[in-house]
């Protein structure tokens, strides 16, 4: 957006030194010049487009430094959908698992299963884990 004003704001300028030909004396701190009518013209371009281009250049910086935030967070979201992935397998085979040990019992054969520690087992062999380390 800031080129296309910039390229209108030289076109005009370029119109207007065109049609203005002429001279005229300034005098600045003592001194005086005798410079066409378009040189203060082209003079307040130069500096209008020297400040745009900075903008453009430090909003251009301040984007990219937000968006290295950004990439750090996203990579710990992609570790923590990684282990949400993992969990999710494992919990599809535990169910397909439950479901043939349901259907082997509907049919009436025998399931050799290995029990599984309920949560007061592990709470009660906490202890021992945490005494061993």
């Amino acid at each position: 957006m800031y080129l296309i004003a910039l390229i209108v704001v030289f076109i005009i300028a370029g119109v207007f030194a065109v049609q203005n030909p002429g001279a005229q004396d300034f005098s600045l701190l003592g001194y005086s010049w005798r410079l066409p009518l378009w040189v203060p013209t082209a003079i307040g371009v130069g500096l209008v487009t020297v400040l745009l281009v900075l903008q453009m250049s430090t909003s251009g910086l301040g984007h990219r430094f937000r968006q290295l935030g950004h990439f750090r967070e996203i990579d710990q979201h992609r570790g923590l959908i990684s282990e949400l992935r993992d969990e999710n397998a494992r919990l599809r085979e535990e169910l397909a698992a439950r479901r043939g040990e349901l259907s082997a019992l509907r049919s009436g054969q025998t399931v050799v299963d290995n029990p599984r520690p309920t949560w007061r087992d592990s709470l009660r062999a906490w202890g021992q884990r945490v005494a061993h380390r």
